[in-house]
């Protein structure tokens, strides 16, 4: 039975891997096209990958916002604690497909528990990494400013899918916004399996308590979407575009 599973596993993960690298190579051809709101002849041709977690580009993008919604947060003092999957309880594609459902469900549990108690909820973010040993998911949770969660017995009893591990709060200031970029660029590092596993799970990679960071004010944008073009020539793109007539602004941040 374990070696039919563990093939299922690998038949599942192998249609998960296809599906995955047909939509990045997708996703890598496609471009957005973009003109000026009140000069509708400008216009501004943005690759999607730029914006994609996918792709280094979008990884970049994605660190630059967080960096100016968690400006504040520098050098934060606090707690860590990390939840891993015991490989016995759980397969690593459903893991991969709930790791972010569980950790949501262990972090409202915990704060069920404190509410109770009148304490405050709970302040945190958390992101996902992939574990070197096993291939699996697991997640680093930081509470900025905090000493003390909840009993081991309660993080424990609320954490039934392997093992939680919880650092000092001694050792441990944290820069958040540095901190999630870290993961991002370790993302680099993946293979494509687990990257193709997160896609196919639709799991996030991070996320922040509600009330985390202030809200960043939208600037109302002076562009809108025009059309969306597949194309593995973008300089051919634009070239057919100036003869029509079009000008084309360069620089997407």
């Amino acid at each position: 039975m374990n070696n039919v599973n563990g093939q299922l596993y690998w038949a599942r993960s192998l249609l998960a891997l296809w599906d995955f690298l047909e939509y990045k190579v997708r996703i890598g051809r496609t471009h957005v096209v973009m003109n000026k709101i009140d000069e509708p002849s400008v216009l501004k041709i943005m690759p999607t990958s730029c914006r994609s977690r996918y792709f280094d580009a979008g990884r970049l993008h994605i660190s630059r916002r967080i960096r100016k919604r968690l400006g504040k947060y520098e050098k934060v003092p606090g707690l860590m604690l990390t939840l891993t999957y015991d490989p016995k309880k759980i397969g690593k594609r459903e893991a991969w497909a709930s790791f972010s459902k569980d950790t949501r469900r262990f972090l409202n549990a915990v704060n069920q528990y404190r509410k109770r108690r009148g304490w405050r909820r709970l302040h945190y973010l958390w992101v996902v990494e992939v574990q070197p040993r096993t291939g699996y998911p697991h997640v680093h949770i930081f509470f900025p400013k905090l000493k003390w969660i909840a009993p081991l017995d309660i993080i424990n009893g609320n954490w039934r899918q392997g093992r939680s591990n919880i650092e000092s709060p001694k050792k441990i200031r944290v820069n958040c916004a540095a901190y999630i970029s870290k993961y991002l660029r370790k993302m680099r590092g993946w293979l494509d399996l687990y990257l193709a596993l997160l896609w196919s799970g639709k799991c996030r990679m991070y996320g922040f308590s509600r009330g985390f960071s202030p809200k960043v004010e939208k600037r109302e944008s002076e562009w809108q979407r025009w059309q969306l073009v597949e194309t593995e020539n973008s300089e051919q793109l634009e070239k057919i575009l100036e003869e029509g007539g079009y000008k084309i602004e360069h620089g997407y941040r």
